[in-house]
């Protein structure tokens, strides 16, 4: 099969378009024939070997995807070879930027034929970082303010429509490239952060959600009221420990299961999730996709369309 892979870590040029071996379904997995796959900042992170993770060479990067069962392994039932199905890597495995991956059944869920392969590669990863942060550790509720910042990433984008379809105050952060189409989304207040220091204009929310990390995750304690809560996920494996001992700092577990990403599908179906804009890459063009990801400017997300 044709890959996008590594040989060692580096800078994007480290990028390889080749021949890989073709995986094989184990007990309990079906290898997927990959039609679309997206781009992570995870990713870059994992081929610079800044993400903890320890690279086996050659390394297929890429944790989303969506594709056509092409194989079936011992003991799954529940899917049969010709179903389109989209799906999340296991957490330490990666190799989503391929032809075909061998995956857990149990960990990927079938597509509605009204969601193309690209837009369900597109919500995958992202859509279930959002649910599993806004409903699960941030656990928001109707009437609460919540502060989502960076807002134009595929992450924040999701978590702005889940928030706002849950009946809480959108408030979120964006260079001014993006505010209108922020507005657009649903959000109910956005925050130029070149020409407004957020800490100055924004006050008691009752929650956070920072997917930028570095100096904006430690100032958003700032802005929340006692009791608040916050949730980070670009500050490590660790949420960073808050400057004040009246609010709770989350590092969300994103784990995968089909009952999630059967989420996504149900709120896309609804109305509530359609697809972010995306940016359409072959394989082959993973280097260009890579510098332009780091680059972290970037409005909803970028896809390999593999197939």
């Amino acid at each position: 099969m044709k890959a996008a892979f590594i040989e060692r870590h580096g800078g994007p040029d480290v990028l390889k378009f080749g021949e890989m071996p073709d995986p094989v379904a184990g007990s309990g997995e079906v290898v997927v024939d990959i039609v679309a796959a997206s781009v992570n900042g995870a990713d870059w992170k994992v081929r610079e070997g800044k993400s903890g993770q320890l690279s086996r060479f050659p390394y297929i990067l890429g944790r989303d995807f969506s594709g056509v069962v092409s194989a079936v392994g011992d003991g799954v039932n529940d899917l049969r070879i010709g179903d389109e199905v989209f799906g999340v890597c296991d957490v330490g495995q990666e190799g989503a930027y391929a032809e075909k991956i061998a995956i857990k059944a149990a960990i990927v869920a079938k597509k509605t034929d009204r969601l193309s392969h690209v837009d369900a590669a597109a919500l995958a990863l992202a859509g279930l970082t959002a649910i599993r942060t806004i409903e699960g550790a941030l656990k928001l509720r109707a009437g609460e303010t919540i502060l989502i910042q960076g807002g134009a990433g595929g992450v924040a984008s999701f978590a702005i429509r889940l928030a706002k379809h849950l009946g809480a105050r959108v408030i979120t952060t964006a260079s001014a490239a993006n505010l209108t189409y922020l507005r657009d989304i649903g959000a109910d207040e956005v925050i130029d952060y070149n020409t407004t220091d957020f800490t100055k204009a924004v006050r008691d929310c009752d929650a956070v959600f920072d997917t930028v990390g570095g100096d904006v995750a430690l100032r958003s304690f700032a802005v929340l009221k006692p009791g608040g809560r916050a949730a980070f996920i670009a500050s490590g494996r660790q949420a960073p420990k808050p400057d004040r001992s009246d609010v709770t700092a989350l590092r969300p577990a994103v784990g995968r299961d089909r009952p999630h990403l059967e989420r996504i599908v149900e709120l896309y179906q609804a109305g509530v999730i359609p697809p972010p804009p995306v940016t359409l890459y072959s394989l082959s063009e993973a280097v260009e996709a890579h510098r332009v990801s780091e680059a972290r400017h970037l409005r909803g997300k970028l896809v390999f369309k593999v197939r």
